[in-house]
């Protein structure tokens, strides 16, 4: 091989090995900002089926269509969930508590055990 032509090859085994390390260093910081994203908070498993119409659907459909790329989308959710406000998740939670819970704490206070035995002793009479 003629040293023009060694010169060649080394020129591309480099300009190729630099892009590999540029790649590797783009994997390993994007790795990094999702790492510090998810340690910032407690860890939430869920699947979402939502379907094409739907405004999170929509959201994914655009970002695609505009080209956008290394968005997490749990960052998103996360922050679509900060918008919830606080009487929602409350009303939720009362909602789907079951009644013996009420029930239980309720016996648990020395005052509301006080009502509903009145209560129970008035349908005795």
């Amino acid at each position: 091989m003629t040293e023009v032509a060694q010169e060649k090859e080394t020129g591309k085994k480099g300009k190729a090995a630099a892009a590999a390390a540029a790649a590797q260093d783009d994997a390993a910081e994007s790795a990094d900002t999702r790492a510090g994203a998810q340690a910032a908070g407690k860890k939430i498993r869920l699947t979402l089926a939502e379907d094409d119409n739907a405004a999170l659907a929509q959201f994914q459909t655009a970002l695609k269509d505009r080209g956008v790329k290394g968005v997490e989308l749990s960052d998103i959710v996360t922050e679509a969930l900060a918008t919830v406000p606080q009487e929602w998740w409350d009303a939720k939670i009362e909602e789907l508590t079951p009644f013996e819970y009420k029930l239980h704490a309720a016996l648990g206070n020395p005052e509301m055990r006080a009502k509903l035995m009145s209560l129970l002793d008035g349908k005795k009479a």
